[in-house]
């Protein structure tokens, strides 16, 4: 099974539960995946038994961020290099086999961590992908995946107008015990609302997940990690957590995540899984967007180039 094979989830009364199910499925992708830096391949098994897991559910045509993990069936850690792995993928019908940009690797704060690169398509329908891993004894090993690509994106796509959604603000613990489900509020990313930022023409980081409704290391930090890059950008950028649900009061008071309505502000972004988090530029376009936890130093590379071409 890869990410990429997922169905899409809206947010339906009928898909809630299993919208933060997807944050279970990409912890058990992920949890023996292997990290960069000088790490070397341990217990190589058989080649066939390296699985490649892409983490894309709403991909379109044209440059998309891609994440992705590798672990082995038995559970086994496969440690390499960035520079060990070589990605490649085409479009299963028909075209050239093209060459990923090298990965980087992406320590998360639990534990684990995933690679990311670009990948560009130039048409929607089913990609196949090939990984290849060069070991230390200069043999090689590869896995397979394949993820489907849309005629267009759900979510915004990149360059696109975000949607001028009105957030709910508020900076007291009972105004943010109404509007954010987090245990420990941030009260500066709840401080202004989502279409007023638009309007200051500086850099806009939203993220979208339900802090206490998705506590696992692929999804629970998030608005903790965005706070990480906020506090190095104060005065730059605003930042903005936007939660999924529409009454997590009660939700939290009841302990039944069934009960939660979807929050309004939510729709118009489209997300078909969650967390995601987006850049805007200062024009009000989207200049980058994140799929499922995203690391501090992944964001700040993104910023940086919104605000150094601002």
């Amino acid at each position: 099974m890869n990410q990429g094979a997922i169905r899409k989830l809206r947010r339906s009364p009928h898909a809630r539960l299993a919208m933060m199910a997807t944050a279970l499925i990409m912890t058990l992708v992920v949890a023996c995946s292997g990290g960069g830096g000088e790490s070397a391949v341990n217990d190589r098994a058989l080649e066939d038994e390296v699985f490649l897991f892409l983490i894309s559910s709403d991909a379109g045509p044209g440059e998309n961020r891609m994440p992705f993990a590798l672990r082995r069936a038995d559970g086994g850690r496969v440690d390499v290099d960035s520079g060990a792995i070589t990605l490649q993928y085409r479009h299963r019908d028909s075209g050239p086999v093209k060459t990923a940009p090298a990965a980087t690797f992406r320590q998360w704060p639990v534990g684990n961590g995933i690679f990311t690169t670009q990948v560009t398509y130039d048409r929607a329908g089913l990609w196949d992908f090939t990984v290849t891993l060069a070991y230390p004894d200069g043999t090689t090993g590869n896995a397979t995946a394949t993820t489907l690509v849309k005629e267009v994106s759900s979510t915004p796509a990149i360059g696109s107008r975000a949607p001028a959604t009105a957030s709910k603000t508020g900076t007291t613990p009972e105004e943010l015990a109404l509007i954010t489900s987090a245990q420990t509020p941030i009260p500066e990313m709840y401080a202004v609302s989502f279409d007023d930022a638009l309007e200051t023409g500086r850099p806009v980081v939203v993220t979208f997940s339900t802090p206490a409704w998705c506590t696992s290391q692929t999804c629970g930090p998030q608005v903790d990690t965005v706070d990480e890059v906020r506090r190095n950008h104060i005065g730059e950028a605003s930042f903005i957590h936007i939660e999924l649900f529409d009454n997590p009061a009660i939700m939290r008071e009841s302990g039944d995540p069934s009960l939660g309505v979807d929050s309004p502000i939510v729709e118009p972004w489209g997300l078909p899984s969650e967390p995601w988090t987006f850049i805007v530029d200062g024009d009000g376009l989207i200049a980058a967007k994140f799929e499922a936890y995203t690391t501090s130093s992944e964001l700040e590379e993104a910023l940086a180039e919104v605000l150094g071409s601002g």
